[in-house]
């Protein structure tokens, strides 16, 4: 069994370009990547949806519901999208077992599907048959995080097939300047800085972001897409393609496939991060 993580996009608005058939690179870099995936065939088990759509405080919440509904939480794009997939209970719960395993809290909620994760299997599983497993980002807890990064990586699974992780792609969105009908912005090192550590071989750290810088570019996630990452050990992701605006910023990346690890690290290694939570206020 392997994993893949996608950084994805979930502008609305990419919905409303494909049907109108425009041009637009990411776009076509969602084709790309979905014939990628394609190529050999490998049996998805489950996608596991990381969405900054579903935010909640001091713990971790999974839908492990049979089967989930679309939230419809847009409105103003000039589109609607309806994607009802399964879910998948054994793996919510299996995930909640061993998050609790590692002492973070964590329980079954109910979400469905936003669209954060609705916009991405629009384009990564467009017959919707591939279960889905809805997962919130809590708030001011970025061990957290890093810890769910360690537990999906050694999912004790086996087998032939593969998990695919969804994480927000959506970088900067910052409405303010957005509003302000700006020719430019200031967020060029921070665009960089993002697509440096997507991309570079070496482990990811998300403290080598500014605070500031992510003040300003106002992600959804916060960039607690990193702290997954580092958590899972990921790093050196493949590029498909990136759109920027005047505070806006989002990439379609994506990572591996790797070996689902098994047993996980010695939770101890958790107890070295380096403050983080203390010195970010998270």
């Amino acid at each position: 069994m392997d994993l893949v993580t996608i950084v994805a996009p979930h502008t609305p608005d990419l919905l409303e370009s494909y049907r109108k058939g425009h041009s637009r690179s990411l776009l076509e870099a969602y084709q790309h990547l979905y014939a990628w995936l394609s190529l050999p065939p490998v049996p998805v088990r489950a996608i596991i949806a990381f969405s900054p759509g579903w935010q909640t405080r001091n713990i971790i919440l999974l839908d492990d519901r049979t089967e989930l509904e679309s939230s419809e939480d847009y409105a103003g794009f000039g589109v609607s999208l309806r994607f009802d997939p399964p879910g998948d209970p054994f793996l919510a719960s299996e995930l909640i077992r061993l998050l609790k395993e590692r002492n973070i809290p964590a329980a079954p909620g109910i979400h469905g599907i936003d669209h954060g994760t609705a916009v991405p299997l629009f384009f990564l599983n467009p017959t919707g048959e591939i279960p889905v497993v809805p997962v919130s980002q809590p708030l001011n807890q970025t061990r957290y995080v890093r810890v769910l990064g360690d537990v999906v990586r050694h999912l004790p699974l086996s087998g032939y097939g593969r998990i695919i992780v969804l994480l927000s792609g959506v970088w900067a969105q910052n409405e303010k300047m957005m509003a302000k009908g700006l020719t430019r912005d200031n967020l060029g090192d921070y665009r960089n800085r993002i697509v440096g550590l997507l991309t570079q071989e070496t482990p990811i750290d998300p403290l080598t972001v500014p605070l500031q810088e992510i003040e300003q570019a106002a992600p959804p996630g916060k960039i607690r897409e990193l702290h997954f990452l580092e958590g899972a050990g990921l790093s050196g992701g493949r590029l498909w393609g990136t759109e920027e605006g005047v505070g806006h910023f989002q990439t379609l990346a994506s990572f591996g496939p790797v070996e689902l690890a098994g047993k996980p690290e010695d939770p101890d290694r958790q107890q070295d991060v380096r403050r983080t939570d203390q010195i970010r206020g998270k």
